[in-house]
């Protein structure tokens, strides 16, 4: 099963809400330059209350370290990228659920995904949700998922420099081959990861508010009345 990013990208995820309205720079603040790269969340778990008891039902497994529970959510089998997998080994690649332990990490990104909400694909419910324009980006491996809302993308690699564009839930192009900088001692950003934009001019956004997107997707399929995980997949390649 793919990995997923080192848990400080991935804590990020912990106070985000289950959807959010993206803010609007001011136009002085974004050179026409960027184009949006992000949408609004469609907060289905609201607007579905079957979807929106499933997050509760996995959320409440999840905390109380309730295995039984996770099991009865999940398929007997799992569509893990391209193989058919069963749930136990499913279950045992995601690492022990045991009262009084932290999450590992497996654990840890599918509680966060609940948490931030996803959105209808055809007959799957998808978390987290994935980007609109997601196609033009599958030849590229240098993906980011900026994993926040609201998220300032900025000309320097500095907490008061110039904002060149906001971007909520959004993917991004790392650049490849610059190294990320460290935020001055004591900085809110501890570090800074350099992105390109549409015209491959570089910019920085704070490494805590970004996943990989080799990150997991999980996959919710309804079998018979019951919605059930059913798929961890990757953006595609």
């Amino acid at each position: 099963m793919p990995r997923l990013l080192p848990a400080f990208a991935a804590a990020a995820l912990l106070a985000l809400g289950a959807a959010g309205a993206i803010a609007q720079p001011r136009a002085a603040d974004t050179p026409a330059r960027w184009p949006p790269l992000s949408f609004t969340p469609p907060d289905v778990e609201r607007t579905d209350p079957a979807l929106g008891r499933l997050r509760d039902r996995w959320l409440a497994a999840i905390r109380d370290r309730d295995l039984d529970a996770v099991r009865a959510l999940m398929a007997p089998t799992i569509r893990d990228q391209d193989a058919e997998v069963p749930v136990e080994d499913v279950l045992d690649s995601f690492g022990p659920l045991k009262a009084d332990t932290p999450l590992g990490d497996e654990w840890y990104a599918l509680e966060q995904a609940l948490r931030l909400g996803g959105l209808r694909r055809g007959n799957l419910y998808v978390l987290p949700f994935i980007e609109r324009d997601a196609p033009k980006w599958k030849d590229r491996t240098e993906r980011l998922f900026i994993a926040g809302r609201d998220v300032a993308v900025r000309a320097n690699a500095e907490p008061e420099a110039s904002i060149v564009a906001r971007v909520s839930y959004a993917m991004l192009q790392e650049a490849v081959g610059v190294a990320p900088r460290a935020g001055a001692p004591g900085a809110v950003c501890p570090e800074w990861t350099p992105v390109l934009d549409a015209e491959r001019m570089m910019a920085w956004v704070c490494t805590t508010d970004t996943r990989a997107v080799s990150g997991l997707y999980y996959g919710f399929a309804r079998l018979g009345t019951t919605w059930k995980l059913t798929r961890i997949y990757s953006l595609p390649d």
